[in-house]
């Protein structure tokens, strides 16, 4: 029976460069040399794409390669289950995580590497004021476990700081490195920022995700703010920003973004108008005669057939009804479907005056400028104090951008602040019956003493997000019973189906005694006995633990059983069986077997090997000794189980 230890890789993190080793042997197996790279045979390969350092165009700040390097070392920390705080723990699929992102992203790493379809931050914009990430790269775990201990502001980044953008820099890159990890091959990373950020953001994105899957940058304006009139007379330094910026982002190239619309003028919505039948692309099937108009070069919009209907389609409008309806009335008391082309006599340019005619339309395709949606909008109804929240229906439009007619997939927020994401994706699921999940992480960041947070209780930034997503659901949840009532039950499973609840983890150490995140000191087992088991944590505790270092989505269900007498669990249709139990015997061995035969799917295919390769998990003096160890072991080995591990 294996025994986990310190140096077992399951007793960490997702170790990322073994991972990147792994990837690149696939590609090139001759420059692995005994586990490591070789860096000139890479070279060699390479031939030519080689770039020299001196002449390479990148962004290089103070702290950079400690940067890199902190996004690829494991974390040895646990979240800790919250039942308590949580919402509708046994149902819920969403999740709500205490801690510093850093450490947290890597312990996501395992249970949701390319899983996420969309993340969604707004990352401190380093105003001189903001709150920023004072990462201790030789232990950020226990750094993160003291200063929040303390119930005390975590700092601010000031102008005045040598090192101002290097700092923000340092923040975000690691962060962003791991991110990307979880974005799954179809995943769109969407980032708000402002001015003060914008240039050095792109450049780190670029870095990251790769120019080529660089999409936009949207503007989303911002509210007005008054300026007194002195400042006026003395004139401006600078004027006001109106508008904060989005950042689109895709895992891939080759992935398509969703149209999303937004309202037409009133204009707009009852009238059509003409516009020119030329474009610049060059396919030769789209280069016809029409209206006696020959082009060589450009081409015409639609085919050649669909063309010439809409000129007999106008042709006809003329000779019949132009004297008895605008062509809006017509184009309606035909099923709103026909296509009009004509020619002016007086055209000239490209299309020599051909024009086809757009129809109403009572919604617009959006571009990248948001002139209608606000940056942030003020939590009304909620009672819940927070500056600047982010506004629900600007990151609504973005999911929709993300997801199109998908109803599942997980949204990740990992600077949830006031929890807007979370409030966005409960509205959206319940608008279209969709059954999208959050992931929602935030560092609990002390409330200032004399702010209105704290005077209300808050004494956590996480505080306020967690109540104002209470809220938010049950506000959601009543608007959906309203409109039950006006329009009958067909919404009444909507209601039911829709999950507005969500689970709280906290970031914490892990939960045996033994362990010593200090890298100079490796050499501990990870798990020795129940006596190095902490005193304050159960047996949940563990659970989920054993959950996030195997790499199982933390929502999975958690099926428990009493075999033989002994408490076990078992998630996955039997993928992990746990016991945790003391005086394991045959009879406990004979059972879980058993169970696993009952749960396990019939057929064997790439979403059931987990299951079919079953992990069972015991606590390693749960054993009476050796021989009872021995015995359990070989039994289960009998009924087809060999991943058998004591922690």
């Amino acid at each position: 029976m294996e025994k986990i230890t310190a140096k077992h890789p399951d007793s960490q993190s997702a170790d990322l460069v073994a991972q990147h080793i792994e990837q690149l042997s696939q590609l090139f197996p001759e420059v692995i040399k005994e586990g490591k790279v070789d860096i000139e045979a890479l070279q060699d390969l390479l031939g030519n794409y080689i770039d020299t350092p001196e002449e390479r165009f990148q962004l290089n700040w103070a702290g950079k390669s400690q940067a890199r390097r902190e996004a690829q070392k494991r974390s040895t920390g646990t979240l800790r289950p919250c039942p308590e705080e949580s919402v509708n723990w046994d149902t819920t699929e969403n999740i709500y995580i205490e801690g510093d992102n850093l450490e947290v992203l890597k312990l996501l790493q395992k249970s949701y590497y390319k899983k996420v379809r969309m993340i969604y931050i707004d990352p401190p914009y380093n105003t001189g004021n903001d709150f920023v990430y004072k990462d201790n790269y030789s232990d950020n775990l226990t750094n993160y476990l003291e200063i929040s201990g303390q119930d005390r502001s975590l700092g601010t980044n000031t102008e005045s700081d040598g090192r101002y953008h290097s700092n923000w820099l340092n923040m975000m890159y690691p962060r962003l490195k791991l991110a990307r990890n979880l974005l799954a091959d179809e995943g769109v990373i969407f980032i708000s920022i402002d001015d003060n950020e914008i240039a050095n953001l792109k450049k780190i994105c670029d870095e990251i995700f790769g120019e080529e899957n660089f999409r936009n940058i949207l503007l989303v304006r911002r509210y007005d703010k008054n300026i007194n009139t002195q400042f006026l007379e003395d004139g401006l330094k600078s004027f006001n920003t109106g508008a904060e910026y989005v950042f689109i982002y895709s895992k891939n190239s080759s992935l398509r973004m969703n149209p999303v619309f937004r309202k037409a003028s009133e204009e707009r919505s009852s009238q059509g108008y003409w516009k020119g039948f030329w474009n610049d692309a060059e396919r030769k099937t789209m280069q016809y005669e029409l209206l006696n108009v020959e082009i060589k070069k450009g081409q015409w919009k639609w085919k050649e057939d669909v063309a010439k209907d809409a000129v007999k389609n106008y042709e006809d409008y003329l000779e019949k009804f132009a004297s008895k309806m605008t062509i809006e009335e017509y184009w309606k008391s035909t099923g709103s479907k026909k296509k009009f082309i004509r020619r002016k006599s007086e055209g000239n340019g490209m299309n020599k005056g051909v024009e086809h005619w757009i129809a109403p339309s009572d919604k617009i395709l959006r571009n990248t400028l948001w002139q209608d949606v606000f940056a942030s909008k003020i939590l009304q109804g909620f009672d819940v104090p927070f500056n600047n929240p982010k506004n629900p229906d600007l990151i609504y439009l973005l999911i929709e951008i993300a997801f199109g007619d998908l109803s599942q997939g997980i949204i990740l927020d990992f600077f949830s602040g006031s929890g807007t994401t979370f409030h966005a994706v409960m509205q959206l699921n319940a608008d279209d019956g969709g059954n999208r999940k959050s992931i929602m992480v935030q560092i609990p960041e002390a409330t200032p003493e004399d702010s209105e947070a704290r005077k209300a209780g808050y004494k956590t930034i996480a505080e306020i997000g967690k109540e104002r997503i209470r809220r938010a659901g049950k506000k959601i949840v009543e608007e959906l019973k309203a409109k039950q009532a006006k329009e009958g039950a067909l919404f009444a499973e909507e209601q039911k189906k829709l999950d507005i609840g969500f689970k709280v983890f906290k970031l914490d150490s892990s939960n045996i005694n033994t362990w010593d995140s200090s890298p100079f000191n490796l050499e501990g087992a990870l798990y020795n006995s129940v006596q190095n088991i902490k005193s304050d944590r159960t047996e949940l505790d563990l659970l989920y633990e054993i959950l996030l270092k195997y790499g199982i989505d933390l929502v999975q269900p958690i099926n428990e059983h009493v075999l033989a007498g002994k408490k076990v669990y078992e998630m996955g249709a039997g993928a992990l069986i746990v016991c945790m139990a003391d005086h394991v015997k045959t009879e406990a061995a004979e059972a879980i077997a058993q169970l696993w035969k009952e749960v396990k799917p019939t057929a064997i295919d790439e979403s059931s090997k987990a299951a079919i390769n079953c992990r069972v998990v015991f606590k390693d003096n749960g054993f009476d000794d050796n021989n009872d160890k021995t015995n359990v072991l070989q039994i289960l080995k009998q009924h087809g189980i060999d991943n058998v591990v004591s922690i």
